[in-house]
């Protein structure tokens, strides 16, 4: 399950990159690529939580879920709040930044 978290994660990395890409050339980001993300990520938060609730060490995933849960807080700013275009790069590269954190902690666990 661990695995599987990590794979939908990161394909909602590469679809979260294509969103920034766009929006950091002043494009309108397209939809699919947007839901793509939201759909893995969620998946992907699903499956951890699902570990956390089924493994005997779930503290190591309580960590990763509290730093999706930070990251989350930017990531709806961006979606449904009204800011101009320079709020929402800055908003999108902090919610970047702290979900790569998120998933490279993840790889911390499932590599080893």
């Amino acid at each position: 399950m661990e695995i599987t978290a990590t794979i939908l994660l990161f394909i909602g990395v590469i679809f979260g990159f294509m969103a920034f890409t766009h929006l950091s050339m002043n494009m309108k980001v397209p939809k699919m690529t947007w839901m793509i993300h939201l759909i893995m990520v969620i998946l992907g938060v699903v499956a951890l939580i699902i570990y956390a609730l089924a493994t005997e060490n779930v503290e190591k995933h309580y960590n990763i879920l509290v730093i999706f849960a930070i990251a989350l807080i930017p990531g709806l700013l961006i979606l449904f709040g009204k800011r101009g275009t320079g709020t929402k790069k800055a908003l999108a590269m902090v919610y970047g930044l702290i979900g790569l954190f998120g998933f490279f902690w993840l790889l911390t666990y499932v590599l080893p």
